[in-house]
C-alpha cells in the first residue's frame, strides 16, 4: 500500500528517494577498513569495555589526523576482516601474531613496553595443589579466550603431561587478578597469570599471595605487537608514527594504560636475540 501526501511535491519525493538510494549504495560499497584504521584484538586482553576503549582511542586519534580505532572481541571476526582487507595497523598478541602469519604475512613494527619490560611469562599457580600430576578434574582460571588459555596450558604441561589437558576445565575471566582471586575464593583450583600480576597480588593481598605455589611456567613472549601486512609497509608509516608517539602525550599515555602498556619500542632497535624471536621459521 502506498501513501501520497498531497502537501509534498512529487519532485521532492523523487529527489528524496534518489538521495536515499545513493546513501545506501555508499554504505554497501564502503570498505570495512582503511589504511587509516588501527585494528585491535588481543586474547590476553583484560579489556572488559570495548565501547569505552573505542571512544577513548577515537577521541585521541581524531586529534592526530584522519585515523580511527576498531577493537574486536571475537577472534573469528577479526581474522575474517584481516583476510578480506589487509590494510591498516594491527595490534595483537605475540601468540596470535605467530598464528596469523601462516595465513596473512604480517611484519611486526612495534612491541609494547610495560614497566620497562618487553616480554612476560605466564605462571600456573595453585593454593591447594602441590604438583602438575594433581591437575585432573581441576578448574583453571585465566584471562583471555579459551583457545588461548588452552595453548598456554599445553605449553606449560609439555609432552610429559599433555594427556592431562582433556581432564581440566578452563574458566575464562576478564583479568589476571580475577583468576588469582578465583583461586583464593575456591572458585578455581589454579590460575594462569603473568608474573607482573602475581607481583601486584603480593602488594594488594600478601596473605593470599603467600598461599600460592608455582606449578609450572611458560616461555617468555612479547607484550602487544603493532604489525602491518607486508605489502602495506610504506603506506602505514604515518599511522605507525602516531602510535609510537602516544607515550609522549598525556592523553596518549592514558590510552596506552587501557592496553596495559607504558609505551612502544621499534622492532628495528631490538637486540638481535629479541629480533630473532619475531622472525618466524
Amino acid at each position: 500500500m502506498t501513501f501520497n501526501r498531497p502537501d509534498v511535491p512529487q519532485r521532492w519525493r523523487a529527489s528524496t528517494v534518489t538521495v536515499l538510494l545513493a546513501l545506501l549504495l555508499l554504505v554497501r560499497t564502503a570498505p570495512a577498513g582503511t589504511t587509516e584504521t588501527i585494528f585491535f584484538y588481543n586474547p590476553e586482553s583484560s579489556v572488559d569495555n570495548f565501547a569505552a576503549l573505542k571512544t577513548e582511542f577515537d577521541d585521541y586519534l581524531s586529534g592526530q589526523g584522519a585515523y580511527s580505532f576498531q577493537p574486536f572481541s571475537e577472534r573469528s571476526t577479526f581474522e575474517s576482516m584481516l583476510a578480506g582487507n589487509a590494510q591498516g595497523v594491527y595490534l595483537l598478541s605475540s601468540w596470535h601474531y605467530r598464528q596469523l602469519n601462516a595465513k596473512t604475512p604480517l611484519e611486526a613494527m612495534l612491541v609494547g613496553v610495560a614497566k620497562g619490560e618487553l616480554q612476560q611469562r605466564k605462571i600456573l599457580s595453585s593454593k591447594d595443589l602441590s604438583n602438575i600430576s594433581a591437575l585432573p578434574g581441576s578448574t583453571i582460571a585465566g584471562a583471555g579466550s579459551e583457545d588461548y588459555l588452552r595453548s598456554q596450558l599445553q605449553q606449560m604441561l609439555g609432552a610429559e603431561y599433555e594427556g592431562l589437558l582433556p581432564k581440566i576445565k578452563l574458566l575464562s575471566v576478564p583479568k589476571d587478578l580475577d583468576a588469582l582471586m578465583a583461586v583464593g575464593f575456591g572458585v578455581a583450583t589454579a590460575a594462569i597469570s603473568s608474573e607482573s600480576s602475581l607481583n601486584k597480588l603480593a602488594i594488594i593481598n600478601p596473605k593470599q599471595h603467600a598461599q600460592l605455589k608455582t606449578l609450572a611456567s611458560g616461555e617468555k613472549s612479547f607484550l602487544l605487537i603493532a604489525a602491518i601486512a607486508k605489502p602495506q609497509k610504506d603506506k602505514e608509516a604515518s599511522l605507525l608514527k602516531v602510535i609510537e608517539s602516544m607515550q609522549a602525550q598525556p592523553a596518549g599515555e592514558k590510552n596506552l594504560k587501557m592496553l596495559g602498556l607504558d609505551g612502544w619500542k621499534r622492532t628495528d632497535t631490538l637486540d638481535a636475540s629479541l629480533s630473532k624471536q619475531l622472525r618466524l621459521p
